[in-house]
């Protein structure tokens, strides 16, 4: 089912790149950077979760398609842009281009997400694309702040736990919510309705943030969270619970970004794991990510929907680990 669908938006991506003129060079790129960070190999991830959402309050998905495509193209241009600023992922295609290029190749598909939802059925008076264009400029503007904002946070040497979950939400969250709220709104959902699978798409963001948090913290080789003061949940967990020698040992590890990794060896790596076993680093974030799972699940439970209809996002949920 899933590889008729993956087909289906295929097709429809590239009518879509077609109908822009975009040049061979800009389509080759998009085609290439689609689905190239999935780290199951699932295709169209965001579309999925937008027609999940869509199919959960309608019983059906069709009637979603350019919304969950538009999503499909904002995330990605999010991640490019994301990466950029992180200098992150440099074997992915975006990052092996020149940066003015992958600004651009980001910028085009964020205008193409609009070029999406111009195809939605036509409802006379273009309700519903003033909505879903109104509801992506909303993630955007949101998600930007978010990028701003831990660009600063990289730069603070004090960073409280409440500041970071307010960023999350604002980054990670508010992109997962928009593909639900997409998809709860095409299909056709009460106001009550649409704001509760936003929600859930917010828990979802979170959740999924805190799992990339704690696996990329230790991750040397191909990560550079650490040594770039990135605000990671284990990273903020543990600047504000140290006390004494342990704070101090901490305080110096991250003074060593100046030399990088080239001073940052094997001891100081091993060091910094050690510590962020022995002071309950890792259990924290496990904790936390359980609390945000149980939230989204409580809301997925408790929808006016028939209970075939939630199948799908509450196996999201439990196999979101």
């Amino acid at each position: 089912m899933n590889f008729q669908l993956d087909q289906v938006i295929t097709a429809e991506i590239d009518k879509i790149l077609t109908r822009a003129r975009l040049s061979s060079e800009m389509i080759v790129m998009i085609n290439s950077s689609l689905n190239v960070d999935s780290e199951t190999g699932e295709l169209y991830k965001w579309a999925h979760l937008t027609l999940m959402n869509c199919e959960c309050v309608s019983g059906v998905s069709e009637g979603a398609l350019p919304g969950a495509i538009a999503m499909e193209l904002s995330a990605l241009a999010i991640d490019i842009f994301d990466d950029i600023q992180d200098q992150d992922h440099d074997d992915l295609p975006w990052r092996q281009i020149p940066t003015a290029n992958a600004l651009n190749l980001a910028s085009c598909l964020s205008m193409l997400s609009y070029e999406a939802i111009s195809m939605l059925p036509d409802d006379r008076d273009g309700r519903f694309y003033r909505e879903i264009g109104q509801i992506l400029s909303h993630m955007w503007i949101t998600c930007s702040d978010g990028q701003f904002q831990e660009a600063l946070f990289d730069t603070r040497e004090e960073v409280t736990l409440d500041q970071y979950f307010e960023l999350v939400k604002r980054k990670s969250g508010s992109l997962t919510a928009c593909a639900c709220k997409i998809g709860a709104t095409l299909g056709g959902a009460s106001e009550s309705l649409v704001l509760q699978l936003e929600q859930f798409g917010t828990y979802l963001g979170i959740m999924s943030q805190i799992r990339n948090d704690l696996n990329d913290f230790l991750d040397f080789e191909k990560k550079k969270d650490f040594v770039n003061h990135k605000k990671t949940l284990p990273y903020v967990y543990l600047l504000n619970i140290l006390k004494g020698n342990a704070a101090e040992q901490f305080k110096e590890l991250t003074q060593m970004k100046g030399n990088g990794l080239l001073r940052f060896g094997k001891e100081e790596q091993g060091d910094l794991k050690q510590l962020t076993l022995d002071e309950g680093a890792v259990h924290y974030g496990r904790v936390m990510y359980e609390i945000f799972r149980e939230k989204s699940m409580e809301i997925i439970q408790a929808i006016p929907v028939p209970e075939k209809r939630k199948e799908k996002l509450i196996k999201l949920v439990k196999e979101n680990v």
